[in-house]
């Protein structure tokens, strides 16, 4: 199963199981997103094939505080923490 993790236009934290969509041009804007394979240094990357043992969400944003904001995936050999940080997806190796 793919997974995606993905901070959407109102920069809410996302987890869904699906494949990536392809590349989209933002006219209104004037931007276009092109979705290709991940480069090595991708913290994920490192995990690819390996079994996920669990994930633990991060709650905190929204009025009152129950908005997902991140969450920390936990592999066999280390884990990643994702999450919304100013409107960007930010992934940091655990």
């Amino acid at each position: 199963m793919i997974v995606n993790v993905r901070v959407a236009a109102d920069w809410s934290f996302q987890i869904k199981p699906g494949e990536p969509g392809p590349s989209y041009v933002m006219e209104e804007w004037g931007s276009r997103v092109d979705v290709v394979a991940a480069l090595d240094d991708v913290p994920f990357v490192r995990h690819i094939g390996e079994r996920l043992v669990r994930v633990v969400e991060r709650f905190g944003g929204g009025v009152d505080g129950s908005e997902r904001v991140g969450a920390e995936f936990v592999f066999d050999s280390g884990s990643v923490v994702a999450d919304s940080w100013g409107g960007d997806l930010r992934m940091i190796s655990g």
